[in-house]
């Protein structure tokens, strides 16, 4: 070999060398580094490979086609192959777009089946025009569908699955959402555990049964799917109730009881005191008197009843007072009322202290001024119990001890037992 044709053939060889690194070099696969709402269609256009070739060489689930942020994906080159069969399918394409399909542009609230109603054709079909999955339902706005023109047997993997993997994730806040206004509209009902039912009796309220049960109106409604008003011989559920109404109507027959028998011993004890005075009439004849001596005498009947108005400033007395407010316990409440008949909260307080000889007054103010202001916590059975600052109560009650009072609450209701842990008094009074 001349040195001339050393010299070629040397030359030749760099040369195919040269060609050699370089076809390597565009064929080498390269790295992406997955950035927020990257799909791996997105990297198909951009590396200009097919979606199939990046998830089978980064063995990505070809159903979910699932890749995460942060993720390093290889990319494979895009080499003469895979251009060459993508460049027919687009030619075919935009011939088959230009002469057979129409395209829709995908809008917010867009789905297969209203798409499918509006061009009088069927999802089964608008999935086989576009390459869908069978399973695929989600689409995404800005995607570009067909929805009529023939199937072309020439589109790759790559382009049928765009719309899949733009739409997987929009779509799932929406449905999301719909599931919120559901349940908006919904009441979600909450029973506990601890819990008990109750038929509702005429003349009952909401409030009359919390106050039986110990429990608020809120938990009430939260419990029960009430409508605007309550029937009769309907069943509501009671949460955690702090009271059992058949013992306070079981604790109500004992303190009426305990108030006859407070009532015998006062008659007891007026008939002694008749008997104690006796003596002193039969012997009035004997004694030379005035006239005038005569008809104070005769008077002193009349100061034997003092017993029966005496104020006894002990706790048996409280009890007594507690006892006897209790035996009004279903007097309906009447504004200004003050008998038996009716009662409003300060004239039930003042009838009952009248009937052990206190005068406290008609109204919240003057019942404040009926003795010593004490706070609650110092309160003792039979004090006085008011709402509202000095000056300007709006309300009065009696204390029957623990958290129990009794009182005429309001309008529409009737005389019953409270529970201050859901109506706090603001102070008590302990009437002298």
């Amino acid at each position: 070999m001349n040195h001339t044709a050393r010299k070629l053939l040397v030359g030749t060889v760099g040369a195919a060398g040269l060609f050699l690194a370089t076809t390597a070099t565009a064929n080498a696969d390269t790295t992406h580094k997955v950035a927020k709402n990257d799909t791996v269609w997105d990297l198909s256009q951009k590396y200009g490979v097919s979606i199939q070739a990046i998830e089978t060489l980064n063995n990505i689930d070809q159903n979910s086609h699932l890749i995460v942020t942060g993720q390093t994906l290889k990319v494979p080159a895009k080499d003469a192959q895979v251009a060459k069969n993508n460049a027919p399918a687009q030619v075919t394409d935009k011939k088959a777009d230009t002469a057979n399909t129409s395209e829709v542009t995908v809008k917010a609230g867009d789905t297969l089946w209203t798409l499918a109603q509006q061009y009088n054709t069927s999802v089964e079909k608008l999935r086989e025009l576009n390459g869908l999955a069978a399973d695929a339902y989600l689409i995404h706005p800005g995607n570009v569908l067909k929805v009529n023109g023939t199937v072309q047997a020439t589109q790759q993997p790559a382009q049928t699955e765009q719309p899949v993997q733009q739409q997987a994730q929009p779509e799932q806040p929406v449905v999301q959402q719909e599931a919120t206004q559901e349940q908006a509209q919904e009441p979600q009902l909450v029973v506990s555990a601890n819990h008990t039912t109750h038929t509702v009796q005429a003349g009952e309220s909401l409030y009359s049964i919390a106050q039986a049960y110990g429990v608020t109106v809120d938990s009430l409604r939260a419990a029960n799917n009430l409508g605007a008003t309550l029937l009769v011989g309907q069943t509501l559920t009671i949460n955690d109730p702090a009271k059992d109404p058949a013992q306070e109507a079981a604790a109500q027959q004992a303190a009426a009881q305990a108030q006859q028998e407070v009532a015998t011993q006062q008659v007891t004890q007026q008939q002694a005191a008749t008997q104690v005075q006796q003596p002193v009439q039969n012997q009035a004849p004997a004694q030379t008197q005035a006239p005038a001596q005569q008809v104070q005498q005769q008077a002193q009947p009349a100061q034997v009843q003092q017993p029966q108005q005496q104020v006894v400033s002990t706790s048996a007395d409280g009890a007594a007072i507690a006892a006897y407010a209790q035996s009004f316990i279903g007097t309906p409440y009447v504004w200004g009322g003050s008998t038996p008949s009716g009662f409003d909260c300060s004239g039930l307080t003042q009838y009952v202290y009248a009937h052990f000889g206190k005068q406290i007054g008609r109204n919240t103010i003057a019942q404040e001024s009926a003795g010593a202001h004490i706070p609650v916590s110092q309160a003792q059975v039979g004090d006085l119990l008011f709402w509202g600052t000095p000056g300007s109560t709006y309300h009065v009650a009696i204390y029957l001890g623990g958290n129990s009072f009794v009182a005429a609450p309001e309008p529409g209701q009737s005389v019953k037992i409270g529970n201050m842990a859901y109506f706090m008094p603001s102070f008590a009074v302990h009437v002298n």
